[in-house]
């Protein structure tokens, strides 16, 4: 029936509608694709909005996942609400299977190098898991130029990992080991985290697990501080010129890592605070994607 407040077999055309409720005002039952009020199986609960951003990244990286569309939005939503969002530059969540997924950049998810989308060189691997380069030849390029992009005592980096091994080569970074400038961070060498930003020097902090999260960062010309799996240490270490080379996820040509990357990010200087908010959302993010380590 087309009643305006029809009760019974729910005509597709009622105002108010029970039964399939397909292209209701406000529908009820199985199917509320068209429903004016978007309800949900439960009368008066709507599901809330995706963030325009997250669903920008969903839609150009075709994630059809609904636990990957979640953890995204939520993600995205935390940042924000930690006022973390508007210091990055790039942000790589890893999310899908495919190296056409994995290439986007979250704060700007166009197909292209002013975007800052991935290029994948070499050998990886693919999964829901992550990037897995193969240690031989395999990088990412991110096109984002450090001399360019980021301010010499104001930036940060910031990568998952979720393999354990010792290797001689940075996991991120712009430039290459003994060059002025560079950003690099080295998981574990002989026993220690290696890590510059915007510095030859490289300061270390004994560690011998390369797996978790991992922040370098930079908001003063004396001084850094590195983030382990939520603790963070302060060094010493006078600034430089950044480097007029862009960032490299995986590897740096000559020097080749071989971890699981589950996400990492670019940008400017982040507060103690920023540090531990954004450590907190991204343990969230991959515990929502079931691969925490």
């Amino acid at each position: 029936m087309a009643n305006s407040n029809g009760w019974g077999d729910g005509a597709a055309n009622n105002a108010i509608g029970w039964g399939q409720g397909a292209n209701n005002a406000i529908g009820w039952g199985d199917i509320h694709a068209d429903s004016w009020a978007g309800a949900t199986d439960i009368v008066g609960i709507t599901t809330p909005p995706v963030d325009s951003d997250a669903q920008a990244f969903i839609t150009a990286a075709a994630i059809t996942d609904p636990t990957q569309q979640a953890a995204i939005n939520t993600l995205v939503v935390d940042l924000k609400g930690y006022s973390i969002w508007s210091k990055m530059k790039a942000l790589y969540p890893f999310v899908g299977s495919t190296a056409s997924q994995h290439k986007f950049n979250l704060k700007d998810p166009l197909d292209t190098d002013a975007a800052f989308r991935l290029s994948f060189l070499g050998g990886w691997t693919h999964s829901v898991n992550g990037a897995l380069p193969n240690g031989t030849n395999g990088y990412a390029d991110t096109f984002l130029n450090d001399l360019s992009n980021l301010s010499q005592n104001d930036a940060h980096y910031s990568v998952y990992s979720r393999t354990n091994t010792s290797v001689f080569a940075p996991i991120i970074g712009s430039a290459s080991y003994g060059q002025t400038g560079g950003c690099k961070l080295t998981l574990n060498f002989a026993g220690g985290t290696y890590y510059s930003v915007h510095s030859v020097d490289q300061p270390n902090s004994a560690n011998t697990d390369t797996r978790g999260f991992f922040i370098g960062n930079r908001t003063l010309s004396t001084s850094t501080s590195l983030m382990i799996r939520g603790s963070v240490t302060t060094h010493t270490q006078a600034s430089q010129t950044p480097s007029n080379t862009t960032f490299k996820i995986g590897g740096i040509p000559s020097f080749y890592d071989n971890k699981e990357v589950a996400f990492a990010s670019i940008g400017d200087g982040l507060t103690s605070q920023n540090m531990t908010d954004m450590n907190t959302a991204v343990i969230a993010f991959q515990t929502a994607l079931n691969r925490n380590v």
